[in-house]
């Protein structure tokens, strides 16, 4: 615990870039995201498959990553909505209040669709842009708290075709032209010409159905074509993997799409009734434009595995040694309840601080004998909370550093190598990730090709049913290693294919 807005790493999961592999690596990272308290007859949310929770929208593929772009059209108005949005909403709103943790991003996480803006705090504002996205005037640097309301039952956008709708059926050339094959020969069939974008939507969403496809978090290292590598040749991927195929499919068909990122699901934490999204929530789905409906959210990764949508079930990471070893002594039951009363005293403590008037912050210094308390009585009180939490955080370092993971640890000595050879990497780059930095930067492979096959075998190892029975294996060979004497050549190049 702590004071709400001290934790200084700034960690966000979502991104308002998505390059395949960003959102499978967040699955890792358990931290709490966002609580939300729904204003329901039980405090119960609505169904699993309506629970999500709208971020960054990209519309700008460069053959590689997806990137938003933000239109200078969405200003703040009276009511907080920009009229290029056209959203019409239906039925009863849902209502809630959401608890988010500080990201350092300006984004409100608003259950699809939010017509009216959020009741945020005083001296922030909220718009919305046209991309349906709700934003604050500036950037969440602190634990902050806002009520909103939410219509499930929603149309947005034009529903007849108009030049805006453009960029979102154009494509760079020369990438997945196998993809493009599939296109035109989907065009083609006698059965899909003349009945509009949504079967050509249906098509695609039958062939992630009956075509072995897997939902996966260890799909392989995507190369420069990776919708053809998708569609075509491993038919796995995790859900930005589909999500970018089946977007790239469609706007081979003249079908505008877009991909939105945000996170899905969650869970609810039965000690203080608040539901729980976590950063292994996040995911990335798609909005195609369907003629008389305007946009329509298509989550194809539904089509791959139903469950994690509709019953929504995560892929289980693979423990670690001290995980495993852990479970020996507690069993995940008891681990998880005590996991929920822990973040239910987290949750408190963050409700408590955000609902402290001037007036109570004094009633707490007189309940504590201070007959007549002044600013300074309450500054040396806020110091010694202060001094307290920062005393309990660097014990947890300490602690952490001394239980570091054997599989974080081996990866940490093998970026500590690069870096003797003038190779910086940020520590969230996965292996599969160093592996095409590596490819990238040397022109000589027969000196890196040795690394490279490790990473990959530490890749595949990680994520295998019993990860620790080859740790031993790549500990060895990783002192072995053969490291190149010579400094990378080209800093600039792109990531080739592995």
């Amino acid at each position: 615990m702590g004071v709400p807005g001290n934790d200084i790493s700034g960690r966000s999961g979502l991104s308002d870039e998505m390059k395949i592999g960003n959102i499978a690596s967040l699955v890792l990272d358990d931290a709490v995201a966002m609580r939300i308290r729904f204003d329901t007859p039980n405090g119960r949310p609505p169904d699993q498959r309506h629970l999500y929770f709208r971020g960054p929208v990209m519309s700008y593929f460069n053959g590689q990553e997806w990137f938003a772009t933000q239109s200078h059209e969405a200003r703040v108005n009276n009511g907080g909505i920009s009229n290029s949005a056209q959203l019409q909403v239906r039925g009863e709103p849902v209502r809630y209040e959401v608890t988010l943790e500080a990201n350092r991003r300006p984004w409100l996480l608003l259950l699809d669709a939010a017509e009216k803006a959020p009741e945020v705090p005083e001296g922030t504002r909220a718009y919305m842009t046209p991309a349906l996205q709700w934003m604050l005037n500036r950037p969440a640097q602190s634990v902050l708290r806002y009520k909103a309301e939410s219509h499930l039952d929603y149309r947005s956008g034009p529903t007849e075709r108009t030049r805006e709708l453009r960029p979102f059926v154009q494509l760079p050339q020369g990438f997945n032209p196998r993809t493009r094959a599939l296109a035109e020969e989907m065009r083609s069939d006698p059965q899909l010409q003349g009945k509009g974008n949504m079967a050509f939507v249906n098509a695609a969403l039958q062939r992630l159905r009956t075509g072995g496809y897997t939902y996966t978090l260890e799909p392989g290292v995507a190369g420069a074509h990776s919708a053809d590598e998708f569609w075509f040749d491993t038919k796995m991927g995790f859900c930005e993997h589909i999500a970018s195929a089946f977007a790239i499919l469609m706007r081979n068909l003249d079908v505008p799409a877009r991909i939105v990122t945000g996170y899905q699901g969650g869970e609810i934490n039965g000690v203080d009734g608040y539901w729980t999204v976590r950063q292994a929530d996040a995911h990335a789905w798609t909005e195609v434009w369907i003629e008389d409906r305007g946009w329509v959210r298509i989550d194809p990764t539904g089509a791959v595995m139903p469950s994690r949508i509709g019953e929504y079930r995560r892929l289980q990471t693979p423990r670690s040694a001290f995980g495993t070893a852990f479970d020996t002594v507690i069993s995940p039951t008891i681990y998880m309840q005590m996991r929920a009363v822990w973040e239910a005293v987290n949750n408190g403590w963050n409700q408590w601080v955000l609902n402290y008037t001037q007036e109570r912050q004094f009633n707490l210094l007189r309940s504590l004998g201070m007959e007549a308390p002044s600013w300074q009585d309450l500054a040396r009180l806020l110091g010694a909370i202060a001094g307290l939490a920062a005393l309990i955080g660097i014990a947890w370092s300490l602690w952490e550093r001394s239980h570091q993971d054997p599989w974080q640890r081996m990866m940490s000595q093998a970026r500590q190598q690069l870096k003797k050879v003038g190779m910086e990497l940020p520590e969230h780059l996965p292996p599969r990730g160093i592996a095409a930095r590596i490819r990238a930067h040397w022109d000589d492979t027969s000196q890196t090709q040795p690394i490279i096959d490790w990473l990959l075998r530490v890749e595949r190892a990680r994520y295998a049913p019993r990860p620790d029975a080859a740790l031993a294996d790549l500990q060895r060979d990783l002192r072995r290693m053969p490291w190149p004497s010579a400094p990378p050549t080209s800093s600039g190049a792109a990531p080739q294919p592995l």
